[in-house]
């Protein structure tokens, strides 16, 4: 028996050799190397990998302590393709999304998009939702900037599905998640009774901010207001209300008129197709976040007003200009200055993101 035991123990112990050995490969990982690895991880994989362990959760907490803006563009006529395409897109590097606004063609409808969106991001994700005349931005699947311009977008988004069919069909998405740490976004409509259409009830809009912001805040002003208007109504009288109502510290922007659809994370605040109301306008509210975790800074919203485009870095100097009425886009060549060889609107646009990084 005492030999037989022996040889059990001796089994036992060469059996757990290897399972140490194998654990110790793993001991060298140290903490900047982790970082390395998670920080190229896809979206969906570093949430769960930021699940494994405390010590895992306070690495990826470490990477993402700035804001971030991932955004994507596609142009697929299928809107089930075009979403997936730029859902894949922004989702390829790391973020936790706290916000969505997609800009679509006519071609698509609201109600479509929206749900996809929420199938692929969740349901409990704020987002913004609006019909436009036109897209730029990089596309999904070439990394290419694309800029495309539809005709003019109008009407109320009243009908059946909230979009209004147009006679030239226009298919396209960009599609924007942000992320924006210590801070807290939601959608807050701008509300019209059906029983009095006359009646904007822009007083109650300016307390459901202030409210919203004082529940999430330490303050009842929000830092920033992204706002989105009715295809018919008159977005100037409301930003000099809010602008009149809010501290000059609030960032207030936005005079988009267009078809829209959104979400607020209060269900409650989520009445488009009401029978008592319409929405008139809608408002990304940005305010801060009281319970931010240590180590995080303020976000600084800064706004500048400008006719055109203001320069900056290198300066490109125009060699051709040429309207193509076709895409209804723009093709331009350009010099760099000091630089002989000419660019094409690509490498120009390659060149500026570069100098952004």
């Amino acid at each position: 028996m005492d030999g037989a035991s022996s040889s059990a123990a001796a089994i036992k112990t060469d059996t757990k050799r290897p399972q140490t050995a194998a654990a110790g490969l793993f001991s060298p990982i140290n903490d900047d190397l982790l970082h390395n690895i998670l920080s190229h991880l896809p979206a969906l994989s570093f949430a769960s990998a930021a699940c494994v362990s405390k010590s895992w959760n306070q690495i990826c907490s470490r990477i993402l302590t700035r804001p971030k803006l991932a955004s994507a563009l596609s142009l697929h006529p299928s809107p089930k393709v075009a979403v997936k395409e730029v859902i894949e897109k922004v989702l390829a590097e790391p973020i936790r999304p706290h916000f969505v606004v997609a800009n679509i063609g006519s071609g698509f409808g609201l109600y479509d998009i929206s749900k996809l969106i929420s199938k692929k991001l969740g349901s409990s994700i704020p987002f913004i939702i609006s019909t436009s005349s036109g897209i730029f931005g990089r596309d999904a699947l070439t990394h290419e900037f694309k800029e495309v311009k539809w005709g003019e977008v109008c009407g109320d988004g009243r009908d059946e599905d909230c979009s209004i069919p147009a006679k030239d069909a226009n298919y396209g998405i960009l599609l924007t998640v942000g992320f924006v740490p210590g801070l807290k976004v939601d959608a807050i409509p701008l509300l019209r009774t059906i029983k009095d259409p006359r009646e904007v009830l822009l007083d109650k809009f300016i307390m459901d901010i202030k409210d919203y912001t004082a529940s999430v805040s330490d303050c009842t002003s929000p830092v920033g207001i992204m706002m989105f208007g009715d295809g018919l109504r008159d977005m100037k009288p409301i930003v000099d209300a809010l602008d009149y109502a809010m501290p000059t510290e609030t960032v207030i922007v936005g005079d988009e008129r267009c078809r829209f659809l959104y979400r607020s994370e209060n269900e409650s605040r989520n009445v488009c197709g009401n029978a008592k109301y319409f929405t008139d306008a809608v408002g990304l509210i940005f305010a801060k976040d009281k319970d931010k975790p240590h180590g995080i800074g303020d976000i600084q919203f800064q706004i500048a007003l400008s006719n055109g485009v203001s320069t900056v870095g290198s300066r490109h100097k125009a060699v051709s200009v040429k309207v193509n009425n076709c895409e209804r886009s723009t093709w331009l060549t350009a010099r760099k200055e000091g630089h002989p060889e000419i660019l094409d609107g690509q490498q120009i646009l390659d060149d500026i993101n570069n100098e952004r990084r």
